[in-house]
């Protein structure tokens, strides 16, 4: 495929995971050489997590800590004091089915997170012709036969610990294993393994201000996902190539406002395609209600394109440190916006 056109379907497959079945169904029939090394493959695992992470542009890199950071960061999980837990439902664009669950907990001297990601087109008709020797007519009707389903799946097992601490800063540093499942109709599938590696740093500026650096290195390992189809003769077996994307964040928090209020300045890049930017905002007030924007930035060979993101945010806190909070996300997008809401529970 020419690049241009690798560019326009990237940014379609961002916005409809439906259209990554058809394209994946695709690259499996066309052969082993069709998806040898794809940037674009694994493209529902940069969907994102969480409402607070999408409402600020997806700009977390430097600023995960709570049990999304299993995704954003994994040295992240090492801030965590508490179990921590993270659910989201969403529907893509009215098609695909989007769901997460992550559980962290401290463990020793680190902190340990287990998730699982799903994003999937079900139901999906399955269609057949009393005599498929002729046209479809009105005397030769299609009627259904059964249902299908194409799913991609991740389950993930992240750790993450304190490495380094002093007066005014600290230093923090985690990993993240992962397991990929994909499966589509006719029995066709794929599995494979990677690997994530974080470092998140952390310095005070003066009595009201912070200054906060991250790093992950994703799919280090060159993640292979190897297919189930038969390959032609004489050829290899079916794989796709999850290229490495190393993220690089940058954040400035400074107490502003009522009691325990902050406000937080977040930048991410990364290099999978190009460098895009992620911007992000958020005003945390009183440590009750946060208010968030953000820019996803998505890069083609022609344009860049600029989403805007937005949300809120609000947490009720207990005597005992426990809280429960609700985060949306606004998202916009070329074909239309989308809307997550996740649910946080710290024990």
């Amino acid at each position: 495929m020419r690049p241009g056109r690798h560019a326009r379907e990237r940014r379609a497959n961002r916005l409809c995971l439906a259209q990554v079945a058809v394209l994946c169904a695709c690259a499996v029939a066309a052969g082993p050489d069709a998806a040898a090394e794809d940037a674009f493959a694994g493209e529902f695992l940069t969907l994102g997590v969480g409402g607070r992470a999408l409402a600020m542009g997806s700009a977390q890199a430097a600023i995960a800590s709570d049990a999304t950071s299993a995704y954003w960061n994994p040295a992240g999980l090492g801030q965590l004091s508490r179990p921590d837990a993270m659910f989201m439902h969403a529907t893509l664009h009215g098609l695909d089915s989007y769901d997460y669950v992550n559980v962290a907990k401290p463990v020793g001297d680190g902190v340990w997170s287990a998730s699982w990601l799903r994003v999937g087109v079900d139901d999906i008709p399955v269609t057949t012709v009393p005599d498929r020797s002729v046209p479809v007519s009105s005397t030769n009707r299609p009627t259904l036969r059964s249902t299908a389903s194409f799913a991609q799946n991740a389950a993930v097992l992240a750790w993450g610990k304190q490495a380094a601490a002093g007066e005014s800063a600290g230093l923090y540093v985690g990993l993240a294993g992962k397991f990929l499942y994909v499966s589509a109709p006719q029995g066709t599938n794929a599995f494979g393994f990677g690997a994530d590696a974080g470092a998140l740093g952390t310095w005070r500026l003066g009595d009201s201000s912070r200054l906060r650096a991250g790093a992950n290195v994703q799919d280090f390992t060159r993640t292979k996902l190897f297919w189930n189809t038969v390959p032609a003769a004489g050829q290899p077996s079916q794989r796709d190539i999850i290229l490495p994307n190393v993220k690089l964040g940058f954040a400035l928090e400074r107490d502003a406002g009522p009691s325990d209020s902050t406000v937080t300045l977040s930048a991410d890049t990364d290099t999978k395609y190009d460098f895009e930017m992620h911007y992000g905002a958020e005003w945390d007030i009183a440590r009750t209600l946060a208010v968030r924007v953000g820019v996803l930035e998505r890069k083609s060979d022609a344009d860049t394109l600029r989403d805007v993101t937005a949300g809120a945010g609000f947490r009720l806190g207990f005597t005992g440190g426990q809280s429960f909070t609700v985060d949306y996300a606004f998202i916009g997008g070329e074909i239309g916006a989308s809307h997550r809401v996740s649910l946080g529970l710290r024990m």
